[in-house]
């Protein structure tokens, strides 16, 4: 299906970055939100993106005043969603919220209108049920900053049908995203794959066997992340990592269990950078340790860290979800690493893989047994 016209349901810092790069990709963008102050700052964010772009080369002054000049906004939701061929749902992460969208959307938009959500973790398939167009409902994953960030992942829905996901994939291309498909599970690919890389961290940290600063620094020293995963969990907002790992645990069981210490800081309002203190403290923009070094060796911390994403990889390929290369691609792309899973496990061998994940399933038990390629 050709998609020409397209309407995005939310103006905060995804929803502009989705209607900046559609805009910029030549579609007709219509642009909504609840109040003229939610688009007024949506559009401020658009025009930072527009100027940033125009600073770069990346766009002319003329195709950057095109892309503002020939945004469409409005508050009312019927008018933006009632004319278009693709709806990009991007508003908060509340399943509740997004199904009373989906049928207000869905009862609104013309019967071939395709509506995609930007969820990071819910179902596709939930959303598709409360309208009458399950076939046209997908999932359309962007990153943050949406303008920056290459990956798309494209979530499929059980009713989700083939020219659905061959429409949303073109439209991802076109807006020079990398798209992978993944079907409809809990967390997706990225999110389920890094949720598991913060949980082993946050234990790690809970047991007090290293300090937040010996783990960031392993990790970016000897697996070759851009930042360490507790500084970045202090930048994202420690609320947000518990709001996704909250709905993987509810969803997936004992083994995605949110590990106490991140729910402790949540409680008392540790939140990250946004508070001023998270695994962090921060003051001015600086960031400083908090804790004492603990003496940990650094490469038994990456390897303790890294063999439940790697299981958990393995997983996502055995059940079906997405094909070694589509993860491998995903979580380059997504997570700026510098290897996928598989290429990290093609590195170290599947003999030590296997022998590593026996002795944390021998300390920790059956959420370390393991996957079917090790058996």
């Amino acid at each position: 299906m050709e998609v020409n016209k397209i309407a995005v349901i939310g103006a905060g810092l995804m929803g502009a970055g989705i209607s900046y790069i559609s805009r910029a990709s030549g579609y007709d963008v219509i642009m909504t939100d609840l109040d003229d102050d939610a688009i007024n700052r949506g559009l401020a964010r658009l025009k930072g993106y527009v100027e940033a772009g125009v600073k770069r080369s990346k766009l002319s002054p003329e195709e950057g005043e095109k892309i503002v000049g020939q945004l469409v906004t409005t508050t009312n939701l019927t008018e933006a969603v009632s004319d278009v061929d693709l709806v990009i749902e991007a508003v908060f992460e509340n399943m509740d919220v997004k199904k009373k969208l989906f049928k207000e959307m869905d009862g609104a938009a013309k019967p071939h209108t395709i509506l995609a959500s930007n969820t990071s973790s819910l179902s596709i398939t939930e959303l598709g049920k409360v309208t009458n167009r399950p076939d046209k409902v997908i999932g359309m994953h962007y990153f943050s900053p949406v303008p920056a960030m290459k990956l798309l992942e494209i979530i499929v829905g059980k009713e989700t049908n083939d020219e659905t996901i061959q429409t949303a994939m073109e439209v991802g291309e076109k807006q020079r995203k990398i798209t992978v498909k993944a079907i409809d599970s809990p967390g997706f690919i990225v999110n389920r794959l890094r949720a598991q890389i913060g949980r082993a961290i946050y234990q790690i940290y809970e047991q007090g066997l290293a300090s937040a600063e010996e783990i960031d620094t392993a990790m970016k020293e000897k697996f070759g992340v851009p930042m360490g995963s507790l500084e970045l969990a202090d930048f994202v907002g420690l609320d947000v990592s518990l709001g996704t790992g909250s709905t993987l645990e509810k969803e997936l069981g004992e083994c995605y269990k949110v590990p106490e210490i991140l729910k402790k800081f949540v409680k008392e309002g540790r939140l990250g950078r946004k508070t001023g203190k998270g695994f962090y403290a921060y003051e001015d923009g600086q960031k400083r340790s908090i804790d004492e070094p603990k003496g940990a060796d650094p490469d038994r911390l990456v390897t303790r860290i890294i063999m439940p994403y790697l299981r958990e990889a393995m997983i996502e390929f055995e059940t079906g979800i997405a094909t070694k290369e589509d993860i491998d691609k995903a979580m380059k792309l997504g997570s700026n690493y510098k290897e996928g899973p598989f290429e990290t496990i093609n590195r170290l061998g599947l003999d030590m893989v296997r022998e590593e994940l026996k002795k944390l399933q021998q300390e920790y038990g059956h959420c370390y047994s393991l996957p079917k390629m090790l058996q």
